[in-house]
């Protein structure tokens, strides 16, 4: 008898099933507007690998009788729309993809028991790990690729001998770590706001377009932030001009996949600023990525609500419901 699912594998499963599903779209629309033929071969590379995962996780879902996600389909996707996006900003979301990626793939795996699970993660790793090098590489030898800024540090190592380390009123030089979360939420903040300003511009929606711009200027908001902060410490901020979006007011996907991926992306932007206050050992910015963090949340909550009043917000799968079985049984 085949050993059943535990609760971490149909999760885990699950949510890749739904997650390469909405890449597999997307994908297919930047093959039809991609110029550049070295982009164009990453973002097949990312097609390959989300469409290997799709049908892996489907697979195994069906197995095991597990109820499949909607998801998303042809009708999400015009991919006759005109280019709404630069070649640059498309390779930019497929770094973050592969950055993404690598973290969840990795999660994935440790936390499978099964052995055809666990080897089906860990060749998505692989898998993913190069994309990711494949697509840094590429933004390098385009001269798009934006790098963290080089720093002189001390060349001794010091023990903290004083609370003062940790003061966010008496603020002492940002350690490499520090700059490191700092440079990257700086990067993913970026995307977002190029992201919500496309779908601000081409979705029919209202209520939609309100929720874009909104997500736009909290992300613009962000990056100030934490450029100012670059700023006092005499560091460049990351900056890249090559990546924007065009004028093009039609759609290439439908309202029901931009919130979807706005809700990853909250997801994963939430998670990083959680990583980094725990990491940061300033003080000063510790309170500043929980307060933001408030943000991101009340943010994901108006995402969330829209989707369930248009009705697009699916349930994972769910530990059954004993008491409305007790309840049915009493009446």
């Amino acid at each position: 008898m085949p050993q059943r699912l535990t609760a971490n594998e149909i999760g885990n499963l699950w949510t890749q099933n739904f997650q390469a599903g909405m890449s597999i779209r997307i994908l297919l629309y930047f093959l039809e507007t991609v110029e550049d033929e070295e982009v164009k071969a990453r973002i097949q590379q990312a097609y390959n690998i989300s469409i290997m995962i799709h049908e892996q996780t489907h697979l195994l879902l069906e197995t095991n009788d597990i109820p499949l996600p909607i998801g998303f389909s042809e009708r999400d996707v015009d991919l006759k729309a005109p280019k709404l996006f630069s070649d640059p900003l498309m390779l930019n979301f497929i770094e973050n993809m592969g950055k993404a990626g690598v973290l969840a793939h990795s999660l994935s795996l440790a936390s499978c028991s099964s052995q055809e699970i666990r080897s089906l993660f860990t060749a998505v790793l692989r898998g993913t790990t190069e994309l990711f090098n494949a697509t840094v590489e590429t933004a390098f030898s385009k001269g798009w690729f934006i790098s963290p800024p080089q720093i002189e540090i001390e060349k001794e190592t010091e023990l903290v001998r004083s609370k003062r380390y940790l003061s966010p009123i008496q603020k002492r030089t940002l350690n490499t770590i520090e700059i490191t979360h700092l440079f990257e939420n700086v990067k993913n903040n970026a995307l977002g706001e190029l992201l919500c300003t496309g779908f601000a511009q081409t979705t029919q929606s209202k209520k939609i377009q309100q929720f874009m711009l909104k997500g736009r200027n909290i992300s613009n908001k962000h990056i100030r932030l934490f450029t100012k902060i670059f700023n006092e410490a005499n560091l460049h901020p990351p900056m890249g001009s090559e990546s924007f979006v065009t004028q093009s007011i039609t759609a290439p996907f439908s309202d029901k996949l931009i919130l979807a991926l706005i809700s990853v992306l909250t997801s994963t932007g939430h998670g990083n600023y959680s990583t980094a206050s725990s990491a940061s050992l300033r003080y000063d910015l510790v309170l500043l990525y929980q307060k933001l963090s408030i943000e991101i949340g009340l943010f994901a909550k108006d995402g969330m609500d829209l989707m369930i009043k248009h009705n697009w917000l699916e349930e994972p799968p769910q530990l059954i419901n004993r008491s409305k079985i007790f309840n049915l049984r009493q009446e």
